[in-house]
């Protein structure tokens, strides 16, 4: 069968029709509309046969590829100069915020995106709008005075960043479900390009000027939200599909987007997310600000999980995501899980392996080409990956095999010293190995046990999930690693002043004066010498490296939570077909020019 221009069913991974669906659960009418029917004149391309493949299809594919990286270079450039910028603005307490408010803005605004461009059949509107607001953004940000204009813009660039689930999913909806694992290897690595180039980009500019540098690498990503605005108006033609939501008015279908869930989930993490950035570092944690703010926000999250469950049927979390058996709607759900559980992993390595390497230089270049083996070997491994699961139609072992691999990488940072500089690379490229297979499959899984229709809504929740991890434990490992470093540092340095014969009257002077990297006050300091200050200097590295230990031993245990929450997954090979759900152009079996079948990867 090649071109089906009449009935298009939108069955699940499980064969269960969306008919039978709405037997089994009732709903409103807009559920029901939403559900579909036989008279749908939906095209897609369902055959046993590979499909063969146009310059339209590849054009489309070639603009999310660029979205791609775009959003990747906004969100990992900064991370490695984060220290310098929050020199340069002079609030170096609250730099976490600036790739904390992408994420933020991802995990909150996501949902809404993926759920309107299904309702409003406006995808391409959407993306190029977002970008439109990233552009915007990030020609603010390169003004900055302040630390908090620069949040603000980097909030504009998330609109678009927010955009994520989209560009996952067009490339998996316009190719064949067999070839989903490629199509997220295909996308990520573009985000790994952006990844290793970003941080390579601004590391540059930065080391020859701390204060243009990063402001420059801005103007940089106005330039590339322009030229991808301007690509997907060009590149990306959707056609429009009947639906039985087209009867509905533009107001009905508004109302029908899960606002009030939206909202719950925008204070619960917004508040969560302050208090976790205040406590142990502006203020106790028994302040009652920070308690406020904690405990709202704790609140406001689990009001969300409850209103989801039994406000709603339709909202961020639609229930038919969940329905269908371990294969379909438990697999689904472990894939959120997953991609969870590897945020927290990758978040880990992105805010605080640029920290663990100012133990070995201080030169902003230096810093950001000692990541590059993680991502370098993340680049590599990512086509594997996608590769092995499309050709023996499975994510479940790959899924294991990458989170045993990257869990690696975590207990090997767990043990490095001041002196490990050649370890923390190689662990580095360990762990960036394992990377790409968690990440790709997830998605791919979670997108493969869901009906079409609301592939864009499942996406949305696996990378919101990954969003929400990122926010929540970027704030708890900063939270974390402030508070051991604030009270490791002093003793450490008053410990080597001790241990290098100075006079305990001028201890407390020797202390500060290297906190603070005061070299005049060093030398006005009677019987300081050389090595006493080379001990010093030892000892602030061996603090950096005691509570950044912290860090990655919260992550461990999560990597094996991963590893074997990986061995559940669901048989997915029947549902690994050429089935192509939303063909951007006519498609018939590969070297079919009379009847001829084509045949299989």
């Amino acid at each position: 069968m090649a071109w089906d221009g009449t009935k298009a069913t939108d069955a699940g991974a499980g064969g269960v029709s969306p008919e039978t669906e709405t037997k089994n659960h009732p709903t409103s009418l807009l559920e029901h509309a939403e559900n579909g029917s036989n008279d749908l004149q939906n095209s897609a391309f369902d055959a046993d046969a590979e499909p063969e493949l146009h310059a339209r299809t590849y054009i489309a594919l070639a603009a999310m590829v660029l979205l791609n990286y775009i959003q990747v270079l906004a969100l990992q450039g900064p991370p490695a100069v984060l220290t310098f910028i929050g020199i340069d603005l002079d609030n170096a307490v609250q730099a976490t915020w600036i790739p904390n408010a992408l994420v933020l803005v991802q995990a909150v605004i996501g949902p809404i995106i993926s759920n309107a461009s299904d309702l409003f059949q406006t995808r391409k509107e959407i993306l190029v709008g977002a970008c439109i607001l990233s552009f915007i953004g990030a020609a603010i940000a390169p003004g900055s005075t302040n630390i908090y204009r620069l949040i603000g813009a980097n909030i504009l660039i998330g609109f678009g960043f927010a955009t994520v689930p989209l560009a996952y999913s067009v490339p998996s909806e316009i190719l064949p479900r067999r070839w989903r694992p490629i199509a997220q290897a295909l996308v990520n690595v573009a985000a790994l390009l952006a990844t290793v180039s970003g941080p390579l980009l601004i590391g540059a500019l930065t080391q020859r000027n701390p204060h243009t540098g990063w402001r420059i690498f801005y103007w940089i990503q106005t330039g590339i939200w322009g030229l991808t605005a301007v690509g997907l108006f060009i590149g990306y033609h959707p056609p429009r599909r009947q639906t039985d939501l087209d009867h509905l008015s533009n107001w009905e279908k508004l109302r029908s987007i899960d606002l009030i869930g939206c909202g719950l989930l925008t204070l619960g993490l917004t508040l969560f997310l302050t208090g976790t950035s205040l406590g142990g570092v502006i203020y106790p944690w028994r302040n009652a600000r920070v308690l406020a703010t904690l405990i709202t926000g704790i609140l406001g999250l689990a009001a969300f999980g409850i209103y989801e469950w039994k406000g709603t049927e339709t909202g961020i979390l639609h229930h038919d995501l969940f329905r269908g058996g371990r294969h379909q709607g438990g697999t689904f759900a472990l894939c959120v899980a997953l991609i969870f559980i590897e945020g927290v992993m990758i978040f880990a390595f992105v805010i605080f392996y640029p920290v663990m390497s100012g133990m070995f230089t201080t030169e902003p270049f230096e810093i950001v080409v000692r990541s590059e083996p993680y991502f370098v070997a993340a680049l590599i491994t990512t086509v594997f990956w996608g590769y092995y699961s499309s050709r023996l139609q499975t994510i479940r072992t790959p899924m294991v095999a990458g989170f045993v691999i990257m869990t690696a990488g975590l207990v090997g940072w767990t043990t490095i010293q001041p002196g490990d500089s050649i370890s923390a690379m190689a662990f580095a490229g360990v762990s960036g190995i394992g990377f790409g297979g968690p990440l790709i499959l997830a998605v791919t899984g979670a997108q493969l046990t869901t009906p079409h229709r609301l592939i864009a809504t499942a996406t949305a929740c696996t990378t919101s999930s990954r969003a929400v991890a990122a926010g929540i434990f970027t704030a708890i490992f900063a939270a974390t690693f402030n508070s051991h470093y604030s009270s490791n540092l002093p003793e450490y340095v008053a410990n080597s002043a001790k241990e290098g014969g100075l006079p305990v009257e001028f201890i407390p002077a020797f202390t500060q004066a290297i906190i603070n990297k005061n070299t005049t006050g060093l030398n006005e300091i009677p019987g300081i010498g050389p090595e006493i200050i080379d001990l010093g200097m030892q000892a602030v590295k061996q603090a950096t490296a005691d509570s950044i230990r912290i860090v990655f031993i919260i992550a461990v245990p999560f990597g094996v939570i991963g590893a074997i929450a990986s061995c559940f997954l669901g048989d997915l090979k029947k549902t690994m077909n050429y089935r192509v759900d939303a063909p951007v152009e006519k498609l018939t079996p590969k070297h079919d020019r009379g009847g001829e079948r084509g045949g299989h990867m």
